[in-house]
């Protein structure tokens, strides 16, 4: 299973690098004692797509590969705030059950304001409903709040809070439920 997953996060990956020209993006990487995630994102020149691929790896609970998409604002004048709507794509496993996947839409909102002096504060929300969830799997959500400061120009370290949970037909299952600690480097 571990071996068709990544495959599928490898595929993933190099689509994501034949889109041509990519304006800049971001790594995101987020921990717990028992878990890590982590996330590529990037805007495609010249349009209003941001495209993501990522994971996330359990040492009980399983593990999972996924990819995104979002329309944002090109043009922000806002650069304090930055938000997309969308969707991802999701593909994981969890013990005893069979390898699930799920749409999930939703979006994020970053606010990172010059007068909170590097301080600020994230919110990502995907919900897939039975019509987007396959397999046995029922619903599925993946939930992430966090605060952050900025340590440099381009990076920013954070501590927040992650939810991944998993209603099956005859369980609900909490992959994941956690504080989390981390870090976004831009480029």
């Amino acid at each position: 299973m571990l071996k068709s997953m990544t495959r599928v996060a490898l595929a993933a990956l190099a689509l994501g690098w034949s889109v041509p020209a990519l304006a800049g993006g971001s790594v995101d990487i987020a921990l717990t004692n028992e878990s890590i995630r982590g996330e590529h994102g990037a805007v495609r020149a010249g349009t209003a797509a941001y495209l993501t691929v990522g994971g996330w790896y359990h040492l009980e609970n399983g593990q999972m590969g996924h990819v995104g998409f979002h329309a944002i604002d090109p043009n922000n004048t806002r650069p304090e705030l930055v938000a997309g709507l969308g969707g991802k794509g999701f593909l994981f496993k969890t013990p005893g059950f069979d390898t699930s996947a799920a749409v999930g839409l939703g979006g994020f909102v970053r606010y990172q304001p010059d007068n909170f002096q590097g301080f600020g504060g994230e919110l990502a929300a995907y919900y897939s409903p039975p019509v987007l969830a396959f397999s046995s799997l029922e619903q599925f959500y993946d939930l992430q709040a966090r605060l952050s400061y900025e340590v440099l120009p381009q990076g920013r370290v954070f501590v927040g809070y992650s939810h991944l949970q998993a209603d099956y037909d005859d369980a609900d299952v909490e992959l994941d439920s956690s504080f989390t600690i981390g870090f976004r480097v831009r480029y």
